[in-house]
């Protein structure tokens, strides 16, 4: 991070959020929620031509805390996104075909004195005890049969123990954090950045659209996607290719109608070159196929995904290439990047929503306008977002050498 960029960074008048989307309008609603309009001025500029990818439709239990830390009712969320509820993750045929194992949120039974459950466990199981580690997490019981409760209304049971978190219509999460946004004061300019300006000093000054308007700016936040307008068209930080580790390239996705009950878990089912998602809502089902284009066509891919899903497609399958990996800088001069702009790996976790998160809570503390820090702290706050990326990436490399 360079440290010169003036008081600005800690104390910004204007605020300006390039792209829209559910990561833009994130970082719309948090900031909104930070700055009073009398204090800080926030613009989200992003153009209907564009469009956005729209996919990221399944979140990790950090992300029911961003609604609650923003006000926001559940209930009415829910309603508005058509969402469900998300126990964990069901991985099907990775170790072999058939078998499956379920990643649940929560906890895996309660400490017993000094002793982690899991412990107590092994011993019963060397006592004779034949029950599955699983049988006593929460909510791997009820995923397994179809139901949820929420935990906190059953705080003294081992429900209580339970996590969660949401699947949710990206576009209609979009729409619903803008209105949110708006109505605290967020300007949305529609256009498209066709020039961005910055000072000797490799501050950005202002953005140019291609109507000739300008847009000035003291502090500016790069969420537009791949194209990552600021932080590499025009600053030109570099990227950390992760090819290597995770080598899958490319994604098929496409919506089909609800058959059946509405399970309350996500699946990613593994395939010969990749591997397939499955996201139930509540008007409809999200799926995708990730893969390896070395080993697979993209019409391979297209005709595979749409003979595996359940219900008629709704869509035409969309192709999403894609490389993963992260750039070298993630926050340089007065730019911060988030979500895709910022880099990108595969959602076997479904980490894109809490990466994008992360770097907002990392980048407010370093402001020191919401979370007063030592300057010897705030010079390592903007790399953790990077660290935080590298260890969902060693956790997704982990969790493909442990199931295949």
């Amino acid at each position: 991070m360079n440290n010169s960029i003036g008081p600005d960074l800690r104390n910004p008048k204007r605020i300006v959020i390039v792209g829209g989307g559910s990561t833009g309008w994130i970082a719309a609603a948090v900031l909104a929620n930070q700055f009073r309009p009398e204090v800080c001025n926030i613009t989200l500029v992003e153009s209907e031509e564009i469009g956005t990818i729209g996919v990221g439709e399944s979140t990790i239990p950090p992300f029911v805390g961003l609604l609650r830390g923003l006000g926001i009712d559940e209930a009415d969320f829910i309603r508005e996104t058509q969402a469900s509820f998300k126990l964990g993750i069901r991985f099907g045929d990775w170790l072999q075909k058939g078998q499956s194992y379920f990643h649940p949120f929560g906890v895996i039974g309660n400490r017993l004195g000094t002793h982690e459950f899991y412990q107590a466990w092994l011993w019963a199981q060397l006592c004779g005890e034949s029950s599955q580690l699983q049988d006593h997490a929460p909510c791997s019981v009820m995923a397994q049969q179809g139901k949820f409760f929420l935990p906190q209304k059953a705080q003294k049971t081992p429900i209580g123990g339970a996590s969660y978190a949401l699947h949710l219509d990206a576009k209609l999460a979009g729409h619903y954090l803008r209105r949110y946004a708006e109505t605290r004061g967020v300007q949305r300019v529609e256009g498209r950045v066709e020039e961005v300006y910055s000072a000797e000093n490799g501050v950005i000054e202002k953005l140019r659209l291609a109507d000739g308007r300008e847009i000035d700016g003291d502090f500016f936040i790069d969420c537009s996607g791949f194209r990552a307008l600021l932080i590499e068209k025009h600053l030109d930080v570099g990227f950390e290719d992760w090819k290597d580790s995770l080598p899958c390239d490319r994604a098929v996705a496409v919506q089909t109608s609800n058959t059946g009950a509405t399970t309350p878990y996500t699946q990613a089912i593994a395939e010969d070159a990749g591997w397939r998602w499955r996201i139930p809502l509540q008007h409809r089902t999200g799926n995708g196929y990730v893969y390896d284009s070395r080993f697979v066509s993209d019409d391979q891919a297209r005709a595979r995904l749409l003979a595996a899903v359940d219900g008629e497609p709704l869509t035409e399958p969309a192709l999403i290439p894609f490389r993963t990996g992260v750039r070298r800088e993630l926050w340089k001069s007065n730019c911060l990047s988030l979500g895709l702009a910022a880099g990108f790996i595969e959602p076997l976790e479904s980490t894109a929503i809490h990466l994008v998160t992360r770097g907002l809570d990392f980048s407010c503390a370093t402001s020191r306008r919401i979370l007063p820090i030592p300057k010897a702290t705030a010079c390592w706050l903007p790399n953790t977002t990077a660290a935080c990326a590298s260890t969902t990436r060693r956790s997704a490399i982990l969790s493909c050498c442990t199931t295949a």
